[in-house]
């Protein structure tokens, strides 16, 4: 599924009403009839509802006086409260705003302070509400007469429909711009928004996308470089297991990492690479926590290697490691690794010289904070996954600038490193270097708990040694994560499920996808 910036989306309706030559009053309506299905969906009959429409003074108004009126014909007791005086109120809305007060609906002007009091009671009794008041073009922080609006909206508590968008939301962030309308469900209109999938749901409820006549022709035309991952891409980047395969047929994966009080995240790494299909996986860690990783690790094998006096890998491992990784068909390095310098150092060394597909994450990604150019991974598919804190060191940036921008924050990693970025979060957002984008849909607040990146790195290596590019491991990768933590979250609610439970429902989670897949093609 393709997903438009706010820019992208005003530019289809340009050229739809000014190029292809359809009214902007039919695109108006198609939205509102699409709304009111959606609407319709969720309440059943509208015979007897109670619903008020707050509307601003533009187009996203506009959407919401026809909503009324549409809804008005089916029985529906429809209020439109306009925040704003009538006059003010211009275009294809300023039609709508006639048409709803000739079919029967009441119009309230709340266009200051005063009118907002006096109209509180009332705008305040109604059983179903519709957030029109601003759309899209949203780009400073909600204030005045709108900002009350939403708070009154969301202290209320009912039931909300948000017109496009939930008004403070940024279209193109998923950041809300001071306040935003928490809403129940909304209907966007045309493309979907990146901020209606970057945001995870807190704002946006149940989404739902309304066609309003752009041709596909206008769409292909507007240079969309970002869309919504599937099932269906994910599954088809996997690789087929024939049925004469052997273990030597599905590559073998060495795994790097750990150190004292982090040996769980090499062996995490590990298994991760295992449960990813891998036919052989060999973690190397510190000769200290070798006893360790063979006592848990009884699916792969061990390399231990010279450390450091306090318990990490030591510079003197680098020879061994590069030939290890010279015959293994792909390297997942950084979990539990640990910031010594020397540490640091191998890290930067081993990457800068193996040149077998590479997945980076966690102390890996640190050793190349304030160095990040596509030289210092020598491998030509490679694959880095920081969280927002390990992309901020990155990028020598603060974390907020990343969780504001996402996308760009992920785009900024694919371009610097040459490498295929996966920033994780919420909602993963993955990259690759030439700009494209996809927004990840799977996943929950299981995965917020230590040790589930260290699964996701064993994951996209696992997949890398069985010959998947970097995308193809990236894309899948990220999508059956977070569909193993969805899977989970059906036997285990979404507290408490440990990283090492996480491994037990990615054999389900590849079942289920490569399942739907089957059935689809039927």
């Amino acid at each position: 599924m393709l997903i438009a910036t706010a820019a992208q989306m005003r530019e289809a309706d340009r050229r739809t009403i000014e190029e292809v030559g359809l009214p902007g009053i039919v695109l108006m309506e198609n939205a509102a009839q699409g709304a009111a299905r959606v609407l319709m969906e969720a309440v059943g009959e509208a015979e007897g509802l109670d619903l008020a429409a707050f509307c601003g003074r533009g187009n996203n108004g506009g959407d919401g006086l026809a909503i009324c009126r549409i809804l008005a014909g089916r029985g529906a007791v429809c209020t439109a409260y306009l925040f704003c005086r009538g006059e003010q109120v211009e275009g294809d809305a300023r039609t709508n705003l006639e048409v709803a007060k000739a079919c029967g609906v009441e119009v309230v002007e709340i266009a200051d302070e005063a009118a907002f009091d006096r109209h509180l009671g009332a705008m305040a009794g109604h059983d179903f509400y519709l957030d029109a008041l601003l759309g899209t073009g949203l780009n400073s922080p909600v204030r005045g007469l709108y900002a009350r609006a939403i708070e009154l909206i969301n202290d209320l508590g009912r039931p909300v429909l948000a017109v496009d968008i939930p008004s403070g939301l940024c279209a193109d962030t998923g950041v809300p711009l001071g306040k935003a309308v928490r809403a129940d469900l909304t209907a966007t209109f045309g493309l979907m928004k990146a901020g209606l999938v970057l945001e995870p749901g807190e704002y946006v409820g149940e989404l739902s996308v309304v066609e309003i006549g752009i041709p596909p022709a206008v769409v292909d035309g507007l240079g969309i470089d970002c869309r919504l991952l599937t099932a269906d891409q994910a599954a088809a980047c996997l690789n087929e297991r024939g049925l004469g395969a052997h273990k030597g047929s599905f590559g073998h994966l060495l795994t790097v990492g750990g150190s004292v009080g982090f040996s769980g995240a090499a062996c995490l790494m590990a298994m991760a690479g295992v449960r990813a299909g891998a036919g052989l996986v060999t973690a190397a860690l510190p000769e200290g926590l070798n006893a360790v990783a063979e006592m848990k690790l009884t699916a792969a094998m061990t390399q231990p290697l010279p450390q450091t006096s306090e318990g990490a890998l030591s510079l003197k491992a680098l020879p061994v490691l590069l030939e290890l990784a010279g015959r293994r068909s792909a390297l997942a390095i950084g979990p539990g690794l640990g910031q010594a310098e020397e540490t640091r150092a191998l890290a930067r060394g081993l990457l800068a010289k193996q040149t077998a597909p590479v997945v980076v994450d966690a102390d890996g990604l640190n050793a190349l904070a304030g160095n990040l150019t596509p030289k210092v991974i020598a491998a030509g598919e490679a694959v880095i996954t920081p969280h927002p804190g390990e992309a901020a060191r990155l990028l020598g940036c603060p974390v907020a600038e990343v969780q504001a921008d996402r996308l760009a924050a992920v785009r900024r990693l694919a371009e610097s490193s040459g490498t295929v970025a996966v920033l994780k979060g919420a909602r993963t957002v993955v990259a690759s270097p030439v700009g494209a984008a996809w927004i990840n849909p799977t996943g929950n607040q299981l995965l917020a708990s230590g040790g589930s990146g260290d699964v996701l790195t064993g994951l996209i290596g696992g997949l890398l040694a069985q010959g998947l590019t970097a995308l193809e491991a990236a894309l899948a990768g990220v999508y059956l994560h977070g569909l193993a933590a969805d899977l989970a979250a059906a036997d285990y609610g979404l507290r408490g499920l440990a990283a090492e439970e996480l491994l037990d429902y990615l054999p389900p989670a590849f079942a289920a996808l490569e399942t739907d897949q089957e059935e689809e093609e039927q």
